[in-house]
Formats: C-alpha cells, structure tokens, sequence
C-alpha cells in the first residue's frame, strides 16, 4: 500500500498550521483593562499542537488512500473544521458560502423562514424568541421552547448553522419542528408554512399622556438612526418632548454592536457603554460621547428572558449608568463577541474572540441581567389561576398550539407593559432612577 513520505506530511502540518495562523484574529489596541484571565495564553501555536496535526495529517493520509470510496476533498476539509469548531463554543461555527449569504441578508432585516431565533443552550437547540408576526410566532412557539426535530431530523446531529439553514427557505414551503416546553411532558408538534421574514427593527405607539413607547425587535444597519426617527415622530405627535419613554427590548435576540453602542449613546451623555475582552488582555472599550441631543426625560427598559447579546449590552449599559430602570425578568445571558472571517472562496468563518462587560465590569455571558424590578409577564392571580384549572388535568401537548399568545406580545394583556407604564407615571415617586424597590 502507497504512504505519503516525510515530506508530504510535513508539508500537510505546515498548511494546517499555516491555516490556523491566517485565522487567529489581530489584536485591538488596548485603551483599558477590566476583568482579565488569570493566566494570559500564547496564542502562537505550541509544540503539543504540532505534535496533534501530526497525528491528524497521518489519518487523513489513511483516508484518502484506503476509504472503500473515493472520498471528497472539499467535504473533508468543511468536515474537519466544522469538528474543530465543535470543541469550543456554539456561537463559532465555520459557514458555507451559502451560510455565509444567508447571515449577510440576517443584518439587512429580510429573509425566507419561519421566524425563529436560535441558540445552543446546555448543548440543546433552544428557541430565543419568535419574530413578531413570523408563522412561527403565530402558532405559538415560545421562548425557552427546546427544539428536538427539524423535519423528523434530530437536532443533536446537526450544528446550528445547519439547524438554521434547515429552517429557511422560499415562501411557501413547509417545515415541521418537534419541541420540548418546560411543563409539557410530551413533545409538542408545530407545522409552520415559511414566509418571506421582513423585521421591522424599531416600532413605536404613539404617546399616552404624553408617554412614549418604542420597541426595538433587533439591531440592524440604521437601527440607531430608526430610533431617533421614532422618537422624533412621538414629540411631533405629542406636540412636545415627552414626559418619559418606554423602551422595549423583550424578546430582543440582539444584532449588531456598533447599533447597541449608538442606541445606547443616544441616551447617554458620558461614560463607558461596552468594554470587550479578549483572552490575550486586549480590552476595547467603547464610550458615549456627549452632543446635546440626549433625551433628559425618564426611561423604563423592558426585558425578559428573550432579551439577549446587543439588547443586554444596551440594557446593561443604561443600567449600570443609572440612566433608565430595568423592568420584567432576568435576560438570556449571551455576552461573547464574535468576528467574521472571509476565506475566500465565499465560505467564513464565525469566531468568538471576546467577551462582553458592562459599565461595571459585569460578565453578561451565561448571568444575564437582572431588573430592578422583577415584573413576571402575567398577573400573579392570573397565573395562579391557570395552574389551578391545569390541575389534575392531562397537558395538551400534541397538537400545535396555534390559539396560545404570549401575554407579552398581546398589548390588551401586556401586563409587564402596564406596570411599567404605571411606574413611568409615577415617577416623582423614585428618589433615583436605579433605586432597587
């Protein structure tokens, strides 16, 4: 049998290692320090790693010369970096060209799906939040949901760049997911029909008693200059500044930094609104800049659990800066920075490179924030009421659950709006903005 000598092999290490220098990220300069590794970690390739590409070049030697079938170049190479990926986090991922287009129509707020925004939590596909007025959005799947099955597919074979690919498609065509809710001891079934997803990133209502409320869905190109848009057609409408705003970023699953840093400078006249850290001690911190067009009036920040990356960066930063109150439940917690790498022949790849820190130097990644004021989405009664009437009774879990509504995305049953509002109203009654009740 026929073996690549020596010097194949060393050569196959040298464009391994030559792969891996090209995609290590450069460093940013340095203007602050927050929290730091204990220990700083080489980022030059070690002697154990040219040690393991020996091992990996000798197995791909074996492949390629005694597979039972012809095997297939490109495929290996996506294959072995897609398992390298796999060994660090779920948010790096190696994307196809087709990925890679598909991430890019992500940012400009219009694609063919089904709705849904999706992470990998304790290693299972987990729902973020469901579009507004997505198809899956109005059969019902929730934040939280688990999702087993795309199309009778187990998730737990499949990354999530795979699962999301799976997901869309042209308008029209059908999808079937299997979830897991929590309560719900059986899986739950849901046939969706995808659409043509157009996010509308900034929705605002106009004033009540002169109160403004503004909805953020995500954060795309021009979200920040969208916002003072919304913003400037709540006074024309109020016929003056406002008396105070809600600010809404429930179910917000995040976007792009540079439009949460904006966002949050909009409100904010000076200070440190995001520091980033890497593992090598760089540390960029980004800071508001004053221009006398920030809005002195009162904010309310709304979150949930569905509140996640740049929507916590803006949540943390006006937290921390006692700026606005947070109001509704603790926030997802995904606090890692990732960088897009182009290789070329239209693949990328998705690394995360840094981690995020508010004002105060709190790690947002796998914490989240918590509110000031802790405000369930249902009344307490409400939801006390239900669990009564679902007692002794089997849980309805087989069919799609096309008549649910989240009591958070319903305005005439928006509790967690109400009592903000109520507070916003009464807002004399606060010596500070980031008093704890």
């Amino acid at each position: 049998m026929m073996r690549f000598g020596e010097d194949a092999l060393r050569f196959r290490t040298a464009v391994a290692l030559a792969c891996l220098i090209v995609l290590t990220p450069l460093p940013h300069p340095s203007e602050a320090k927050t929290k730091e590794p204990k220990e700083p970690v080489e980022a030059s390739p070690s002697a154990n790693l040219y040690k393991e590409l020996d091992l990996f070049t000798k197995v791909l030697n074996l492949v390629e010369e005694g597979y039972v079938d012809n095997p297939n170049d490109r495929d290996m190479v996506y294959g072995a970096i897609r398992g390298l990926l796999s060994t660090l986090d779920p948010h790096s991922v190696f994307m196809t060209p087709d990925a890679y287009r598909e991430l890019k129509v992500d940012t400009e707020g219009r694609f063919g799906g089904v709705g849904i925004e999706v992470t990998v939590k304790n290693n299972v596909l987990t729902v973020v939040t469901a579009i507004e007025g997505s198809p899956a959005e109005k059969a019902g799947v929730k934040e939280g949901d688990r999702i087993l099955k795309i199309d009778g597919i187990s998730t737990k074979d499949i990354g999530l760049t795979e699962a999301v690919r799976r997901m869309r498609g042209s308008r029209g065509a059908k999808v079937h997911l299997t979830l897991l809710r929590e309560g719900h001891s059986e899986p739950i079934e849901v046939f969706l029909k995808r659409d043509t997803i157009r996010i509308k990133s900034v929705r605002a209502d106009p004033p009540e008693d002169g109160y403004g409320y503004v909805r953020i869905s995500s954060f795309q190109e021009d979200t920040s200059e969208e916002l003072k848009k919304a913003l400037d057609g709540l006074e024309k409408k109020n016929k003056g500044p406002l008396k105070g705003l809600l600010l809404d970023l429930r179910n917000n699953p995040g976007g792009l930094l540079d439009e949460a840093v904006d966002v949050s400078d909009f409100f904010l006249e000076s200070g440190t609104i995001v520091t980033t850290a890497t593992r090598n001690h760089e540390v960029d911190r980004r800071t508001a800049a004053k221009d006398g067009s920030e809005p002195s009036y009162p904010v309310i920040v709304l979150v949930n659990g569905g509140s996640a990356s740049a929507a916590e960066i803006v949540a943390g930063a006006l937290q921390d800066q006692k700026r606005a109150v947070l109001l509704g439940t603790q926030t997802f917690g995904k606090g890692t920075v990732q960088t897009i790498f182009e290789l070329g022949d239209g693949a990328a790849l998705k690394l995360t490179v840094a981690k995020y820190y508010t004002p105060k130097g709190r790690s947002i990644q796998a914490q989240g924030i918590r509110p000031d004021i802790i405000v369930p989405a249902q009344k307490p009664r409400a939801r006390a009421a239900k669990d009564r009437s679902l007692k002794g009774k089997e849980p309805e879990t087989r069919k799609s659950p096309d008549s649910e509504k989240s009591p958070e995305k319903s305005e005439d049953e928006d509790y967690q709006r109400q009592v903000a509002l109520d507070r916003l109203k009464s807002w004399q009654d606060f010596d500070k903005p980031r008093r704890r009740p």
